[in-house]
């Protein structure tokens, strides 16, 4: 692993731009009591604002991560980046419901930055690690949360125009750092010509079986596996889209609990994921694998989501919520690495496109859906649907355990664009800037 180590630091960029992307979201959540009086603005309003976010995220996810293996992650990357810059440009100067509208839909259009970065761990991490690095997504995200909330809490007196200079302050830097630092990552346009001189594997120096397999391997909607994964991924991220969105609303009616005490749990969940990751997640990996791993992850989701409809202390609810924060530090990212093995390099942007607009989808049906569950008269209803949605991957987890990701002690030779990715020369593992 020592040679790939370099590589491992063109991460940085994309970590920081996940991270103030969502950053600048988490920001602004203090601030919708302010919006309901300031622009004397409804709920639901307010809710169609926060999904309006998601919703073009959904539908550009893909188009980005298209463009990305095409013309390249670097230019499509910071394009995203500057989208980002400007949606929080607008945000400074949202005197009226409408711009707010205007800052959040440019953020969503621009929002590539979560796919792209999927697809760069794809183009530069070897197949045995792509698990933990798209964990440190989650990671990324979990910090962004746990200091977004507070930072716009104590930015709260100088109204919008605080948080919104800040983020775009911080979408500036990261736009600078990533035209300086970042270098290109795309195989097709960092060496593919040197591909020819693979001489490790006799397969791969038969250019028409070279070709033949990555037209396999670069297929979505016809990839067997990629579909299992997707589908895996898809009933994974609804359930914690409901969840994550609606924790609030079932803390409140569950337990009575304030905005204050959910901001504290919401915290707790934080620190207890970036800690999991530090201490006990690699340990878990190279103990357990991949497969088997994901799978433990999974099914704990099951039980974890159905704990919820016996909470009736605010202790016991802490303890919940420590295990379905495990249930995902331990299968989301593992989910999201075996799909990125599940294509070859030249659609690497296209599949990670999916798994993003997948994410944003979660995000426009979990307060509908979790509402509505909340809503009902049985208060077992919203635990059991939770739980009913995660036994599908649960189920999945079986199959995907054939796939032969298990990486413990050798890379597995079925992983075709995995092995070719591992053999590229020299030029590949430092690319140059295009």
């Amino acid at each position: 692993m020592k040679k790939f180590k370099f590589q491992y630091k063109q991460l940085a960029p994309i970590w920081i731009a996940v991270f103030i992307d969502i950053l600048g979201f988490s920001i602004i959540l203090p601030f919708l009591p302010f919006f309901i009086a300031e622009f004397n603005a409804s709920p639901i309003v307010i809710g169609f604002l926060l999904s309006s976010n998601a919703i073009f995220a959904f539908v550009f996810g893909p188009i980005w991560g298209k463009l990305s293996d095409k013309y390249g992650r670097k230019p499509i990357l910071v394009i995203s980046q500057a989208g980002t810059l400007a949606g929080f440009i607008i945000l400074i100067f949202s005197n009226n419901i409408l711009v707010l509208f205007l800052a959040r839909i440019i953020d969503g259009i621009f929002s590539g930055q979560f796919t792209i970065a999927k697809a760069i761990i794809g183009d530069i991490v070897p197949p045995e690690e792509r698990s933990k690095q798209m964990t440190n997504i989650g990671i990324a995200f979990a910090l962004a949360f746990l200091i977004g909330p507070a930072i716009g809490g104590f930015l709260s007196p100088f109204g919008i125009l605080g948080p919104g200079l800040l983020a775009s302050i911080l979408a500036a830097f990261t736009l600078v750092y990533i035209l300086i630092y970042f270098k290109e990552t795309l195989p097709i346009k960092v060496g593919l010509q040197s591909w020819a001189k693979i001489k490790a594997d006799s397969n791969a120096l038969d250019k028409n079986k070279l070709n033949e397999n990555s037209k396999r391997n670069s297929r979505v909607w016809g990839n067997r596996k990629a579909l299992i994964l997707l589908l895996q991924y898809a009933f994974v991220i609804i359930a914690a889209g409901i969840f994550e969105s609606t924790f609030s609303l079932y803390g409140g009616f569950r337990l009575g609990l304030n905005a204050q005490a959910i901001g504290i749990l919401l915290s707790l969940m934080g620190i207890f994921q970036v800690i999991f990751r530090g201490l006990i997640f690699e340990r878990l990996r190279k103990k357990l694998g991949d497969p088997k791993l994901a799978m433990l992850g999974l099914g704990s989701y099951i039980l974890s989501y159905l704990l919820l409809g016996f909470v009736t202390q605010t202790w016991e609810l802490v303890l919940v919520l420590f295990y379905i924060s495990f249930s995902g530090a331990t299968s989301r990212g593992i989910i999201t690495g075996f799909t990125s093995r599940s294509v070859d390099y030249l659609s690497q942007g296209k599949v990670m496109g999916i798994t993003s607009s997948l994410d944003s989808l979660s995000q426009i049906i979990g307060p509908i859906a979790g509402g509505f569950l909340i809503s009902l008269p049985v208060d077992p209803v919203y635990a059991l649907v939770l739980s009913a949605l995660s036994i599908v991957p649960f189920i999945i987890s079986f199959k995907v355990l054939k796939f032969g990701y298990d990486d413990r002690n050798k890379p597995k030779e079925t992983d075709n664009s995995s092995n070719l990715l591992q053999k590229m020369p020299q030029t590949v593992q430092e690319p140059k800037i295009d």
